[in-house]
């Protein structure tokens, strides 16, 4: 079954300069996650509003990459398993230039963070990476 998700953020600039996938449920995991995401802007950004009780935030980022064509997306979120053990399967696509394609070479970082409904047991949550 497909969980809907809320994209709360989705760029090719992050903190972030290393690979991670991060299930966050709570307000200090998601402040610190947030001001490391956007350590460079300026002035800084207020993380956007997440109540806890009721949603999870998951944030994928991709590390450094060499160009600007380099990006990363969260394409599903299902429940997977069974009724008395699920657990949640999430579909990361990472995009990169083809042999030839025209690129403009910089350092970016791409992510993707989205809020999905409570994660009940964040042990049960998988990233399966296309």
């Amino acid at each position: 079954m497909d969980i809907e998700f809320i994209t709360l953020a989705w760029s090719r600039d992050s903190g972030y300069q290393s690979a991670h996938c991060l299930v966050i449920d709570s307000p200090e995991q998601w402040i610190n996650c947030w001001q490391l995401h956007t350590c460079h802007a300026e002035p800084p950004l207020p993380a956007p509003q997440v109540d806890f009780t009721r949603y999870s935030i998951i944030a994928v980022f991709a590390g450094e990459k060499p160009a600007s064509e380099y990006s990363v997306e969260i394409m599903s979120v299902e429940v997977t398993g069974t009724e008395e053990q699920p657990s949640i399967a999430i579909t990361v696509q990472h995009h990169q230039p083809k042999p030839g394609d025209f690129v403009i070479e910089m350092r970016t970082y791409p992510n993707h963070i989205i809020k999905i409904p409570k994660v009940a047991d964040r042990n049960k949550v998988t990233f399966n990476h296309i």
